[in-house]
Parts: C-alpha cells; sequence; structure tokens
C-alpha cells in the first residue's frame, strides 16, 4: 500500500514538472516582442545606411559638376585671345542679377580644345557661358562654342547643359587696380589681365562654392 502511493506520488510529481517546462503565453509574447525589436534596430540601421550612401553619391555628384566647370572654364579663359590678325575676337561679360542673384555671362575668344569636334587647340573658336530659362522658371548654365568665329561672339555654334542647381555665378574683371562687374572689347581692344569666377551650387538647403581665378596668357 505505501509503495503504490509513493508511486502514485511520483507520477504526479513528473507530471507537475512537465507542465512547468512549457512557455506561458506572456513569456512568447515577450520573446516575438524582443524578436521585433531587434529585427527593427536592424532594419533601421540598413536604411540609415542606404540613405547616408545614396545622399554620400549624390553630393559626390554635386561636387563633381562644380569642379568640371571650374576646370573647363579656366581652360578656355586661360587661352582667351582677341585674334588680332582677322579682328574677330573679342571678350564680352554681361553682370545680370535674378532675385538678388548674379546671373553673369561671358562671350570670348580662344585657342581651346572643342568639346564636340576634338578640333586642336592651335585653331581659334568662340566659347560662351550663359543661362537658359525653361518653362518652369528654373535657370540651366549652358556652354556653347562654335568654331566659326564671327561678329559678335556672343551667339552662333552649339551648346550643351551643365547643370541647373546654380545658385549664383559671378564673374569679375580685373582693371585699374579693382575689380568690375562687366567687359567689352567693342568698346576698345584690351583685355583684363585676370578674371575672376565664382559659382555657387544649390543642392536642397546645401550649398556648395567653387572659385578660380585666372590669368590671361595670350
Amino acid at each position: 500500500m505505501t509503495q503504490r502511493a509513493s508511486f502514485a506520488k511520483g507520477q504526479n510529481t513528473r507530471a507537475g514538472g512537465t507542465g512547468n517546462a512549457g512557455f506561458t503565453l506572456i513569456e512568447i509574447l515577450i520573446a516575438v516582442l524582443i524578436v521585433g525589436i531587434i529585427f527593427s534596430f536592424i532594419f533601421t540601421v540598413l536604411t540609415s545606411g542606404v540613405s547616408a550612401s545614396k545622399d554620400a553619391t549624390h553630393k559626390m555628384e554635386v561636387e563633381r559638376i562644380g569642379r568640371y566647370f571650374i576646370q573647363r572654364i579656366t581652360t578656355d579663359l586661360t587661352c582667351l585671345t582677341l585674334l588680332p590678325i582677322s579682328k574677330s575676337g573679342g571678350l564680352v561679360g554681361k553682370h545680370t542679377l535674378v532675385n538678388g542673384k548674379s546671373r553673369d555671362e561671358i562671350h570670348f575668344t580662344s585657342f581651346t580644345e572643342s568639346y564636340f569636334t576634338g578640333r586642336p587647340t592651335f585653331d581659334q573658336a568662340e566659347v560662351g557661358y550663359f543661362f537658359i530659362t525653361l518653362e518652369g522658371g528654373k535657370d540651366v548654365l549652358m556652354r556653347r562654342e562654335s568654331d566659326i568665329v564671327e561678329k559678335p561672339v556672343t551667339q552662333g555654334g552649339v551648346a550643351y547643359a551643365i547643370t541647373d542647381m546654380v545658385d549664383d555665378l559671378s564673374i569679375k574683371y580685373f582693371s585699374g587696380g579693382e575689380w568690375i562687374n562687366s567687359w567689352d572689347t567693342t568698346a576698345g581692344p584690351a583685355l583684363p589681365p585676370v578674371i575672376s569666377v565664382q559659382l555657387t551650387l544649390l543642392d536642397g538647403s546645401r550649398k556648395y562654392l567653387f572659385t578660380t581665378i585666372v590669368k590671361i596668357m595670350i
């Protein structure tokens, strides 16, 4: 009798122990919550990483555009010439303000490499930097070049867009010990010894500044 009672009691103990080894609903919910938090953290980290990568790539593209413009206009202006033999050369720099921002343009003759035709640098060409306004009101910075040099030097040739992110483009000419905003060789066949170019690109709320000072070589 005693042995049977002990055996039955042992069975009940083991059965009770097996029941305690399972998970309660609260424990399962807590585990699910923890897993959810972990996955949410991982997703946030991955999303932030992708966003930062896209932002860095976009920033590099904006900087590439700015550096390209500065390098291109520096090369063009360095070889600026009035072409005294043909007397068809010139330099026309116009200063324009739009909503308090400079939208300067410049047209000139130069011995510069062609963007389109591969023209050698010992051949003369017309080059121009100017703005066009799209239907939506956005200004686009353009570069123009022409293998045919004729007066006026402000038109003709083929143009391509550089960027529509220009916040300000200021071009100044050193003359008589001071910087001035415009130049026109039709009023007198002379070139400034130095030209300053300052470009500001606007990407959202972020501004990028690019500058160069060019000494005229010819």
